[in-house]
């Protein structure tokens, strides 16, 4: 009973907050949407999987076959929050130039450039997060949040998708606290890189700096269909094997090419 009350609640929330964006302009790249599910399992943010159905409540999107990426939300009455989890799986090397990064569309307003409304975070060397507001057409900062306006944490570890020690990041943010006055629903752009192999790899493929080219964030409040949580980890499960193949034959063709 309890949990059908919840979920109804939700629900309403979700279609309060819908109802109030209608007529909000929604410019984004063609083709980027994705769903987050609610939180089941509320993940611990160490940077890795502290258990294996941490994240299993969440839809994984994926860029290309080297990143993957999911997300829950959950609301408790006063604060919404959304959780992630980006796994890097060809990134195995700790080097001083790799970063992390995340754009926010706060309002879903789009613009050719960065928006007051749009904010930017970094994490640089896996170590120093540095977050950026968009200014007048630019972005502005580093600025200086409050120690609970973002959690997250970061490590090379294996995981249920991959054996292979990789990047894992986790992150929490909580909207509308603090300096971030983001909306419930936004629009977003998720950026990795490794200096080991150089190339920004990205969801959606095009620019950090201009928001009409982000992809759409929506919000479902049921949980995950269970149909698709079996599916998500099987695929993952084969990205690991073709990921454990490549390496495999990388390694062979520089063996060959030395002899």
């Amino acid at each position: 009973m309890k949990e059908r009350i919840v979920r109804t609640f939700c629900a309403l929330m979700l279609c309060s907050l819908l109802l109030l964006t209608v007529g909000t302009a929604m410019a984004a790249e063609p083709g980027y949407e994705r769903t987050s599910y609610p939180t089941v399992v509320t993940p611990t943010i160490d940077g890795m999987w502290t258990s294996d159905d941490e994240w299993t409540d969440g839809d994984f999107t994926w860029i290309g076959e080297d990143v993957a990426f999911t997300s829950t939300w959950d609301f408790d009455g006063t604060v919404a929050t959304t959780r992630w989890l980006v796994e890097f799986f060809t990134d195995t090397t700790d080097d001083a130039e790799d970063y992390w990064q995340f754009c926010i569309d706060g309002d879903q307003g789009g613009g050719s450039s960065p928006q007051p409304s749009d904010y930017m975070f970094k994490i640089i060397g896996h170590t120093n997060l540095q977050w950026y507001t968009g200014g007048v057409g630019e972005w502005m900062g580093p600025v200086t949040l409050g120690e609970s306006e973002i959690d997250w944490a970061n490590s090379l570890s294996a995981s249920p998708t991959n054996s292979t020690p990789h990047w894992i990041l986790e992150f929490v943010i909580a909207k509308g606290t603090g300096t971030v006055q983001m909306g419930i629903l936004w629009n977003f752009l998720l950026g990795v890189y490794d200096a080991s192999n150089p190339g920004l790899l990205a969801w959606p493929p095009t620019n950090p700096d201009v928001p009409n080219t982000w992809g759409i964030e929506n919000y479902s409040s049921e949980a995950i269909p269970e149909g698709l949580t079996f599916a998500v980890m099987a695929l993952l499960s084969s990205i690991s094997v073709l990921i454990g193949y490549k390496y495999f034959i990388k390694r062979k063709e520089t063996k060959d090419d030395t002899q």
